[in-house]
């Protein structure tokens, strides 16, 4: 049983999220997931909440996986970055970042959340940090900034046009 939930987990790691679905269905078939406290079972709980995620598009219960799965292992890196992923591909930005940050505080240098908060992005901070982000001031200069950088982008000589030189 131990290699199918091994296998079902790096199935999810390649991204082939149905093929692991689908071992994972069988996996825990026969368990009731608020049940479930072994930490062998627990591994695979967050990586089956991003197959239901990403296949089945069942948010709701792949954030209770995730969530099951970070109780039983909260120190567990990897649980917070599929968190993560999971609110992303729900629409929730803000949660995924928080679930990013929590993560991190627990380990700094885990590579699935950093590539997890890579993913996600993060905002510059506003240009006038005492007034709210949507306040007309901070949106016009934030336009501004980003227009900015973009010219400044599109005029930096590219590695092609520099060996040509």
């Amino acid at each position: 049983m131990r290699h199918q939930l091994r296998e079902a987990v790096d199935e999810t790691m390649a991204e082939e999220y149905l093929k692991a679905l689908t071992l994972f269905h069988e996996y825990y078939s026969t368990d009731d997931i608020a049940s479930i406290s072994s930490t062998i079972a627990a591994t695979g709980l967050s990586y089956y909440g991003l197959c239901v995620a990403m296949i089945e598009k069942k948010y709701k219960a792949a954030i209770d996986l995730c969530k099951r799965a970070i109780e039983l292992q909260f120190y567990n890196g990897d649980h917070y970055a599929n968190l993560s992923r999971v609110y992303l591909a729900a629409g929730h930005r803000k949660k995924a970042l928080e679930t990013v940050e929590a993560g991190l505080k627990l380990d700094p240098d885990h590579e699935g959340l950093l590539a997890a908060r890579h993913l996600v992005g993060v905002r510059a901070k506003p240009a006038v940090p005492f007034l709210d982000r949507a306040n007309p001031i901070n949106v016009t200069l934030g336009q501004s900034r980003h227009a900015k950088k973009a010219e400044e982008k599109r005029k930096k000589p590219t590695v092609k046009e520099k060996s040509e030189e």
